[in-house]
Order: C-alpha cells, then sequence, then structure tokens
C-alpha cells in the first residue's frame, strides 16, 4: 500500500468536502447580497456612529402597508454592510401611480437603491454617493454632503411636486403618463426556469463523483469505503441541486403594471441599439428578442405588463407570456447531458485501459451461476476436476517454468529466461539440461589459449629453465603448443565467415600463405614441438582475438539452448497469473542472463536450468480464463490476489462498467433528442404565437401544437 495513494485519496476526500461546504454557504447566502457593477475601489470602513444612524433610520421606516408595496422592502444590515462605497453618478427616479406615500423609486444605473425621502430636494446632476449594501436594496448613507447621522436633524418634508427639486436634477418625469401599478408578485417555477443553470455545473461534479468511483478501484483498500461515500455525497448533493424546487427568496419580484405601451421612451438614450423601443409611462420596456414586433399589436391600448425590476417583460397583453411558453414548450437543457455523457467516456476508457471489461464481468457472471474453493496437488487429481471460470483454485506442486518467445533483450523477468509467472504442470519427466559441442569447442580454444599465454608454475616445467628465466626477463610470451590453438580454432570456425580476423592472426604467425595451409601442416604434425614467441602488445591482441571470436558462439549457443527447452510436452497444463506473480519460491538472481559476460553465460543458464525445469511452485486466485492450444495443454489463467482485492475489483469494476454504460447510452440519447428539440422550440413558439394574433379578431387561441 503506497503513503503517497492514501494521501491523495485523502486530499481528494477533504477537497469534495470544502467543495460541499462552499456551495452550501453559497446557496444560503443573503438573497440580496450582490456586487454593484459601478462600484470601484477602494472603500472604507463604516463607522460606529454611521452604523447606529443606519439602524436608527431602518428601525424608523414603516412597514409595507400592502402585498404591492415596494418604497420600503425590509432593508436589513448583513455581514457585508461594513464596507462604504463612494460613487459619482446621476440619480434616475420613475414613479408609478399608487396609494403609497413615496411612490418614487431611485436607479444608479442599472442598480435600485433606497434613498431616504428627505434628501430628494438635494439630487443634481452628478450625484457623489455614499452606499452600504443591506439585505435587499443598497442603502445611501451620504448624499452630496448630507450623511445619514444629521438626516433627523436636516429631514425636510418630501416635496409634493417634481419642480421642487434641483433645476440640474437628474430626475426623469412621467410626462402625464398614468401607469398603474396592479400588484407585485414572486416569478413563477416556470419564469424562474429560464434564468436558472442549465445543469452543467452539477453535471461536472456527477463526473468528478464518477472518477472518485474510479479511484476507489485502482486505491488502497482501507480508502474504498471513504472514496465511495464521498461520490455518492456529491452525486447526492448533484441530484437535489438539479432538481430541487425554487425557494421563495430564490424567486426575483415581478411587478404587475396597467398602462397604455407607446412607441417612445424618457430612457432612450440608453437603449440606443434598439429597434423596437417601446415605453410605458416612463419605463423602457425590455421585450424578449423572439417577440419580435408582437409587442406592437398593444401599443396606444390600455394593456396588463409584467415586469423584472431591470424592466424586462415576462408577459404583456393576452397571448406573449414567458411562463406559458415554458409550459406549452418545455425547456431542453441538452448541454447537462452531453457533459456526464463525455464524463462517463472518460471513465469508462480509463477502466477499460485499466481492466479489460470482460474479465469482470465474466466472474460476475460466473459468481450469479455458482462457483467452486477447489485444491489439488497433483496433476491426475486436477484432470479430473471440472473446472469452471470463477472457480477459486489452489494448485502445488513440481513444474516448469515457462519460456516466452519473445525473451530476447527483456532485462525484466525475475528469472531470466524462464518467466516462472507462467508454470508447466505435467506427469512427463523434466527436460534434460542443455548441452552443446559448439560450446565445448568454444570452451577448449579458449582454455588453451589461455593456459599458454599465462603459464601456470607446473606448465613452466616444460620448458628449459634457463630459457623460461631469459623469456620471463625479456618480457616477452611462448606458445609452446602453436599446434594445438590452430587446431582447435579449425574444429570451432569450421566455415570460412568464422573467426576471420583470429585466422588471419594466426596465419601472419607460421609465416605460410593461408589459414588451409597451417591447417595442413598442424594435421600432419609439422607444428609439433613448434614455439611462437610474442611480444607483450601481440600476446595482448592475439587473446583478445580469441575472446571476441568465441564470444559470438557463447551468445549464440546460449540464445538457442534456451528457445530448445520451450517445448513442453504434450497434455497438462499451463498455470498462468494475470498480475505476473512468481509462482516459485526461489532466491531471485542479481544479474540477469545476458549481462553476464559471454563465457559465463552458458554455465548460468544451465544453473537456472537445473532449478527451475523441474520447481516447487504454489499458485492460487480465481479462474478468469480456461483454453486449450494445439499441443493439449489446458491454459488456465488466475487471478491471483487476495480475496478482498479480488472481490472489489471485480464486483466494484462490473457495476460501475454498467453504470458507465447506462450513463453514457441515456444521456447520449437525451443530448441529441433535446439538441433535436431545442432547435424546433422557438420554430414552434413562432408558429404559435402566429395562430394567436391572426385569430385575435375571432377572440379564440388555438390549440398548440404537441413538441
Amino acid at each position: 500500500m503506497s503513503i503517497s495513494v492514501i494521501v491523495i485519496a485523502i486530499m481528494l476526500a477533504c477537497s469534495i468536502a470544502v467543495s460541499f461546504l462552499l456551495w452550501f454557504a453559497m446557496r444560503h447566502r443573503p438573497p440580496l447580497a450582490k456586487p454593484l457593477p459601478f462600484i470601484r475601489p477602494p472603500h472604507r470602513k463604516l463607522s460606529d456612529s454611521e452604523r447606529i444612524a443606519a439602524e436608527h433610520y431602518i428601525a424608523s421606516l414603516p412597514r409595507p402597508t400592502s402585498v404591492g408595496s415596494h418604497a420600503q422592502r425590509d432593508l436589513a444590515l448583513t455581514s457585508q454592510s461594513n464596507n462604504v462605497y463612494p460613487v459619482t453618478r446621476a440619480i434616475t427616479r420613475y414613479g408609478l401611480s399608487t396609494d403609497e406615500p413615496h411612490k418614487w423609486r431611485y436607479f444608479l444605473d442599472n442598480v435600485e437603491v433606497h434613498l431616504p425621502p428627505a434628501w430628494e430636494q438635494f439630487i443634481a446632476e452628478e450625484n457623489v454617493v455614499e452606499l452600504i449594501k443591506t439585505q435587499t436594496l443598497p442603502l445611501v448613507i451620504s448624499l452630496n454632503g448630507h450623511t445619514l447621522p444629521q438626516y433627523h436633524t436636516e429631514a425636510a418634508p418630501v416635496p409634493a411636486v417634481l419642480g421642487a427639486t434641483g433645476q440640474n436634477a437628474s430626475i426623469r418625469k412621467e410626462e402625464g403618463v398614468s401607469v398603474e401599478l396592479v400588484s407585485v408578485r414572486k416569478e413563477s417555477p416556470e419564469e424562474h426556469a429560464l434564468s436558472r443553470p442549465d445543469g452543467i455545473r452539477e453535471a461536472i461534479y456527477v463526473g468528478f463523483a464518477l472518477l472518485l468511483f474510479f479511484f476507489s478501484l485502482i486505491g488502497p483498500l482501507v480508502v474504498m469505503p471513504w472514496l465511495i461515500l464521498a461520490g455518492l455525497m456529491v452525486i447526492a448533493v448533484s441530484i437535489s441541486s438539479l432538481y430541487r424546487r425554487p425557494q421563495r427568496s430564490d424567486l426575483l419580484e415581478i411587478h404587475c403594471l396597467r398602462g397604455a405601451p407607446k412607441r417612445w421612451g424618457l430612457f432612450g438614450e440608453s437603449n440606443q441599439g434598439q429597434t423596437n423601443n417601446i415605453s410605458m409611462g416612463s419605463i423602457d420596456l425590455i421585450y424578449p428578442s423572439h417577440w419580435q414586433n408582437y409587442p406592437i399589436c398593444d401599443l396606444g391600448q390600455i394593456t396588463e405588463v409584467d415586469i423584472y425590476l431591470n424592466r424586462h417583460v415576462v408577459r404583456q397583453g393576452r397571448f406573449l407570456s414567458l411562463q406559458d411558453e415554458v409550459r406549452r414548450f418545455p425547456l431542453q437543457h441538452w448541454r447537462k447531458n452531453a457533459v456526464l455523457a463525455g464524463a462517463a467516456l472518460m471513465v469508462l476508457l480509463m477502466l477499460i485501459t485499466w481492466m479489460p471489461p470482460g474479465m469482470p464481468v465474466k466472474l460476475s457472471l460466473a459468481w450469479l451461476k455458482g462457483t467452486e474453493s477447489l485444491q489439488v496437488n497433483s496433476v491426475a487429481a486436477l484432470e479430473k476436476v471440472d473446472l469452471k471460470v470463477g472457480d477459486s483454485l489452489k494448485v502445488s506442486g513440481r513444474g516448469m517454468c515457462s519460456l516466452p518467445g519473445i525473451w530476447h533483450g527483456n532485462h525484466n523477468m525475475t528469472y531470466m529466461p524462464f518467466d516462472c509467472s507462467a508454470i508447466y504442470w505435467n506427469s512427463a519427466p523434466p527436460h534434460p539440461l542443455p548441452q552443446s559441442d559448439i560450446i565445448d569447442k568454444a570452451t577448449a580454444l579458449l582454455d588453451t589459449t589461455r593456459q599458454q599465454l599465462h603459464p601456470q608454475g607446473s606448465e613452466e616445467a616444460k620448458l628449459n629453465p634457463q630459457l623460461a628465466t631469459a623469456i620471463e626477463k625479456s618480457g616477452m610470451t611462448l606458445l609452446d603448443d602453436f599446434s594445438d590453438i590452430v587446431l582447435k580454432t579449425e574444429d570451432l570456425c569450421r566455415q570460412e565467415a568464422d573467426c576471420v580476423r583470429l585466422k588471419n592472426a594466426l596465419v601472419n604467425l607460421s609465416n605460410v600463405k593461408d589459414w588451409e595451409t597451417l591447417v595442413k601442416h598442424a594435421n600432419s604434425g609439422a607444428l609439433t614441438g613448434m614455439n611462437v614467441l610474442l611480444r607483450p602488445v601481440s600476446a595482448e591482441s592475439l587473446e583478445n582475438l580469441v575472446n571476441n571470436a568465441t564470444a559470438a558462439f557463447f551468445y549464440r549457443e546460449t540464445r538457442h539452448a534456451a528457445e530448445s527447452l520451450n517445448s513442453p510436452a504434450p497434455g497438462g497444463f499451463l498455470i498462468v497469473s494475470d498480475k505476473g506473480q512468481q509462482m516459485v519460491n526461489l532466491p531471485a538472481p542479481v544479474t540477469s542472463l545476458f549481462d553476464y559476460n559471454a563465457p559465463d553465460q552458458w554455465p548460468e543458464l544451465q544453473r537456472r536450468a537445473a532449478q527451475l525445469l523441474s520447481a516447487p511452485f504454489q499458485a492460487s486466485g480465481l479462474i478468469t480464463s480456461i483454453s486449450v492450444d494445439a499441443n493439449g495443454t489446458r491454459h488456465i489463467v488466475l487471478h491471483t490476489e487476495s480475496d478482498a482485492v479480488a472481490l472489489r475489483c471485480t464486483l466494484g469494476s462490473s457495476l460501475l462498467l454498467l453504470l458507465l454504460l447506462g450513463i453514457l447510452g441515456c444521456n447520449t440519447m437525451l443530448a441529441v433528442q433535446r439538441l433535436r428539440h431545442n432547435r424546433l422550440r422557438q420554430v414552434e413558439i413562432q408558429r404559435y404565437y402566429e395562430q394567436c394574433f391572426s385569430t385575435l379578431q375571432r377572440h379564440s387561441a388555438p390549440t398548440p401544437p404537441a413538441f
């Protein structure tokens, strides 16, 4: 178990918890704690005297007298009220025909603010204003030098007529047009759905939960339940957020007005880009783009219009209604389904890469049919058992480690060239140790050369003591049996292309024309008793030539011998670990076979063959595959992991695979279907309105087409 994996898993779980807490806090923040678009740093802190004055002022405000009242809307200080934001802006106001004592509403750009009524007389063309945020509207605590702590001492009656205000005041007049406020209501769920997010964020969270499920399969067993629990929590929160009904505090206010729309507007300077500039009284109306020219049918007629505070129209007259549009032609949010399908596909590819999908499904189906736990210690006993995929098998005995056919240059196998994660198990006698005449000949040539170039004390007695002493003093090397080197070279290098450099060197030392002549002299005994005296450099060169010539034969024969061992007897079993676990309990060699020197590779191969051609082994696990090759050998693949890990990998992978396939298929189909319907929705809405207005003279609305 890797500590790094545990740390990563814990960090993932902590990040999920923090994300959930942040999401919960954002969902339950004060309803109108929104940023103001026109404020710029720096800002200052609210002083104690200003806070006391603000609390006193808010407490002195009258409570709303009716459902339609909007002049005072439960101002309350919050934690965000500690900052004071200074701005320089024109103040815009508009009025409605109501029975409220203060019918004026004040705006800075598009943001409605609460202005103390007594300060209306101090409004100028450009106003230096200080604001604080409240639970609903931003509160003006300072206007052109007049501060809220001084408000009750300098309060004056609110002007009864508009002309009482300053001549330079930026105040929008009603132009004598009467607009009646019928009521104030909350937006309907259908109207709220138009501004509600389309669920992409929740779909991303669900995709993150699927990643947690995948990490729970490949991570340590101890963190698996925590990752699964975290993923389930993320999915539960995402689904509840996606399908929860909006609370009353989430719904915006809609003002229901009655008046005569006209193609004019006192706010027209801010809407120069609009082709249909329709106003009702002093209110410029902003229509949905797909309504086109339908609102002009009500120009000059008393009409009921429902608008948001930002003057966006949601209903007008008899037919135009966003609420009816959503009811008759439901919204088609296809992007969340596309995100879910993409996330499921990504995790599915990761799962398939980590574990072939056939294995967990196969094991799950086998377990549903019923499996057995088997333990055998002989080939005969295993041949009598009816093996099935999903059975738990434990075997022990003596078998031969396999020799893969593509082991050349592979230094990753523990017992190179043997692979003991796959064992041949049969009743046939083990293979004999590898033998080679070429190896014997190469060894003989190498030995005679070394003995003559590096003589020992017993061999020096062959020479005259005075001659040996003279040779030793001169630093020369004496070959006392040159013909033996020639004959052993000819015996090893039978082909004309073999040992070319060595043959040329021996020909030069003997002063003959070619190699064939030298071999004839050696066979005839003409070289018997011939001694060759070599300088140190020549002796070293000759030794290197012999080593290089024999090395090629050692390398080649070692590989050929290993390949010849890869011929198991017919029948029997090949037991394979799917995880590559070694089934023999023998000391692992420190050096790979082909990292040895050429002369040492052959004896090392024989030593390993003596151990691994018939080695005691043990194997256990779940059977994942059974097959028979052309040699009649049954291949049994074992999932060699502990029962808990195997159960987790198999069942967990199966369930996750089914879940991913279901999410991928369902959301792909929904995304395609909803994308097609979304493209047709606007067309159907336009067709519906065309039918409605074409039958306006008959005073009957058509039955909406099926969508």
